[in-house]
């Protein structure tokens, strides 16, 4: 914060027998966490409620009660733990989960690198990522005309979830449109059936 702004801020707050804008500003700032979940809730719910099943029969979505922040789109007829499109208001990425074989998909990354490219070349821009399971990561970059656009932080971003949020799943669902190609879909069901781990 810069001084400029924190002198501002305590001027809006020197109010000599007023303390209770300060304590209701505390306040706020002590629910910032539960109202950042119930906006982006807001946007899971929304993205949610208009993807139509038909339009992609190939594809199916899952959001989870208990989590405010994510949702994810994967293979009709596979499981949500295999390779997945995740949205978590962090990051936008491709990854895989449990019913995948960490060692097949990596045999598949040698075998058929342009492949992996072709995914990759999804996203608007590829972030840093350490996690093996992931084979591409977007971070916050979304854009509404603000001075944060494409660095947004997640406290920040939230604000766009809540109170610009048709605007917001509209961006969000031209990205997932990206990998729902048929030449997409069809690597992201040639993956799931080499790689899918032996289950007894």
């Amino acid at each position: 914060m810069n001084e400029e702004l924190i002198l501002n801020a305590m001027r809006m707050f020197k109010t000599p027998d007023n303390p209770e804008k300060w304590n209701a500003f505390l306040e706020l700032v002590n629910q910032n966490v539960p109202i950042q979940n119930r906006w982006w809730r807001k946007l899971i719910e929304n993205v949610y409620n208009s993807e139509s099943r038909e339009e992609k029969p190939d594809w199916d979505i899952r959001i989870y009660p208990n989590n405010n922040w994510e949702i994810k789109w994967f293979i009709r007829g596979e499981r949500d733990d295999s390779l997945v499109i995740q949205f978590w208001g962090e990051a936008l990425r491709v990854v895989f989960f449990g019913a995948l074989d960490i060692n097949e998909v990596n045999k598949f990354r040698e075998d058929q690198p342009l492949d992996i490219i072709k995914i990759k070349n999804c996203f608007e821009r590829i972030d840093e990522n350490n996690c093996l399971q992931t084979i591409g990561r977007e971070n916050r970059n979304f854009s509404f005309d603000s001075i944060y656009d494409g660095k947004f932080s997640i406290p920040q971003l939230s604000w766009y979830a809540g109170n610009r949020t048709d605007d917001f799943k509209e961006k969000l669902i031209k990205k997932i449109r990206k990998f729902q190609t048929p030449e997409i879909t069809a690597l992201f069901k040639e993956i799931n059936e080499k790689c899918r781990k032996d289950t007894p």
